[in-house]
């Protein structure tokens, strides 16, 4: 969602809404790197506020953005991590055929008496070869982890919300890689709704 009248901005102010502080600290910093790569200026919160596993006051709440709008930022992000969930599905067993060409050339793969031809079951070669071609894999659980993220941009000087989006992350393998694709699709979604306002160097 984004509000039909926002603008471009120069000068974010990163904040992750985290008690992790791995996670708030590397996404603070992949998000803002990206950002400043697009020429615009980045601010991690962890710069200004240092981390605390306490819940803030109301009165805390206030200062803290009365501080961020003090410090001169064009916009704030938040991310916040909104749920996430588990699901076991069943991954089913396989079940092969390798022919191993056992059983020929043994003496056992000879016609057995009163039978036209040896085939499958007509000799026990060619039956002991066919079985042993044979062979299945169990089925087994697996755990899905699914993250659901929201993130919001705010207008630092009249706090109103002007940007959001929630994004979807399916069996993270690492939180360092997990943040640089999250920058990546941010900072892309960010642009694509002409929320990033570059500073242009002077020509002179």
């Amino acid at each position: 969602w984004k509000d039909p009248a926002a603008k471009g901005y120069k000068d974010f102010f990163v904040a992750v809404l985290s008690k992790n502080l791995p996670a708030r600290s590397t996404i603070e910093k992949d998000l803002s790197s990206k950002l400043v790569a697009e020429k615009v200026k980045a601010t991690q919160s962890l710069s200004v506020f240092s981390h605390s596993e306490k819940i803030d006051t109301e009165e805390e709440r206030k200062a803290a953005v009365e501080k961020i709008q003090s410090l001169g930022h064009d916009a704030i992000i938040t991310i916040v991590l909104v749920k996430k969930t588990e699901d076991t599905r069943y991954v089913p067993g396989t079940t092969q055929y390798a022919p191993m060409n056992i059983g020929f050339g043994t003496g056992y793969n000879q016609p057995m008496a009163g039978v036209a031809g040896p085939g499958v079951y007509g000799t026990f070669g060619g039956y002991y070869n066919y079985g042993s071609s044979i062979y299945s894999t169990p089925g087994y659980y697996e755990m899905d982890m699914i993250y659901f993220v929201e993130s919001n941009v705010y207008d630092a000087k009249t706090a109103k919300l002007v940007w959001s989006a929630q994004s979807e992350t399916f069996n993270p393998s690492t939180l360092e890689s997990t943040s640089k694709d999250f920058a990546v699709v941010m900072v892309e979604a960010l642009k694509k709704s002409g929320l990033i306002n570059r500073e242009e160097k002077t020509k002179k």
